[in-house]
C-alpha cells in the first residue's frame, strides 16, 4: 500500500474499494434516527390508494413515480425502541431506501422481522421485503422501483432467495426440482449459471413473524453469501449483468445498498458493515471449489 493510501482513514478505503490490501475493521452502523446515510426513492401510488395532489396517467403503467426523497406517505421511517434506532417500512409505495455510498468487499449484518400490514397488491400474499446489493445504475430500472442489483430476498418463508434485478447473471451450485419448477441452492450440486430466481437451501432457520432473524451477506470479488441466523442458505458466484439484447457480460461486483418496500410492513435494527478481506473460515466451507 502507498503511503498515500495509508493516510486514508479506513472507511475511506473501503468506499472507494480499495481496501483489499487493508486490515478488517469494525462494523461501521447504517442507521441512525435521521437515515443520514441514505435517500429515499418510491415508485408509483396503487390505484387502490388515494393521494392528493398526484396525478395518475391514462393508464397504471403510465403512473408517475414519487421519485427521489418524495415520501408523502411516510412509508420509511425510524423509531427508538430500547435505545435502538429500528428501520421502520410501513410497504405501502413499492421502492427503497438507497446507501449513498457504495461498498465492496464486505461483510452486511442486520436484524429484521416483519409487521402484520399488508398492502395492495399483496394483501393476500406472503410478506416481501429484500436487501439489494451491487446496486447500480439508475433508479427505477427495475420496474420503476429498483436499481439493477442482486437481491437477497426476505420474503416468509424464503429469507435468502436469490433474485436478478435489471439484468443481473450469476452462478450458483443449483438442483433443479422439476416437481416444483424450482431451482434451489445445493451446496453439493453443479454450478450453473442462473438468470431467474434462485430457492435457499433446505437447511432453513426462518424464525416465526415478530420475532427478529439475523440477515448476513458476506460479499468478495463478485461472489457473496447469504446467511440466516448463522446459517448458509445461498451462495452466488460471478455477479454481473448484461444490457437488454446484449449478450457482453459486464463484473457487478460493487454498488449501493437498497432495502426494499414491497407492500409489507418490516423492520430492520442493527444494521452495520465492515470490510471484507477474506473469507471467515465457518463462511469458506460453503463455497464451491472451483
Amino acid at each position: 500500500m502507498s503511503a498515500k493510501l495509508m493516510r486514508l482513514p479506513l472507511l475511506t478505503l473501503f468506499c472507494s474499494g480499495v481496501l483489499s490490501v487493508a486490515a478488517e475493521s469494525s462494523f461501521q452502523p447504517l442507521l441512525d434516527p435521521q437515515l443520514s446515510q441514505w435517500e429515499k426513492w418510491l415508485g408509483p401510488v396503487h390505484r387502490a390508494y388515494d393521494l392528493p395532489g398526484y396525478v395518475r396517467g391514462a393508464k397504471p403503467k403510465d403512473d408517475p413515480v414519487l421519485g427521489l426523497n418524495n415520501d408523502p406517505l411516510k412509508v420509511f421511517s425510524t423509531r427508538q425502541v430500547d435505545g435502538e434506532t429500528v428501520l421502520h417500512i410501513t410497504g405501502q409505495v413499492f421502492g427503497a431506501v438507497t446507501t449513498l455510498k457504495s461498498y465492496e468487499n464486505f461483510h452486511l449484518k442486520t436484524e429484521q422481522r416483519f409487521g402484520e400490514q399488508r398492502w395492495e397488491p399483496r394483501t393476500q400474499a406472503v410478506r416481501d421485503n429484500g436487501i439489494l446489493i451491487f446496486c447500480v445504475g439508475e433508479h427505477g430500472a427495475q420496474a420503476k422501483y429498483w436499481m439493477r442489483s442482486q437481491e437477497l430476498q426476505v420474503q416468509e418463508g424464503d429469507i435468502g432467495d436469490w433474485w436478478p434485478l435489471a439484468g443481473a447473471i450469476v452462478e450458483s451450485p443449483i438442483r433443479t426440482d422439476d416437481a416444483v419448477k424450482k431451482r434451489i441452492y445445493d451446496s453439493k450440486s453443479k454450478v450453473t449459471t442462473a438468470e431467474a430466481r434462485i430457492w435457499h437451501g433446505s437447511d432453513y432457520h426462518e424464525k416465526p413473524r415478530g420475532e427478529w432473524n439475523t440477515i448476513e451477506c458476506f460479499a468478495l470479488n463478485g461472489d457473496a453469501v447469504f446467511r440466516l441466523n448463522g446459517k448458509t442458505v445461498n451462495v452466488i458466484l460471478n455477479s454481473r449483468y448484461r444490457e437488454k439484447g446484449s449478450t457482453v457480460d459486464i463484473p457487478l461486483k460493487s454498488g449501493k445498498l437498497q432495502i426494499q418496500s414491497e407492500a409489507a410492513e418490516c423492520e430492520y435494527r442493527r444494521l452495520e458493515i465492515r470490510p471484507l478481506t477474506a473469507w471467515p473460515a465457518d463462511v469458506a466451507k460453503d463455497l464451491p471449489s472451483r
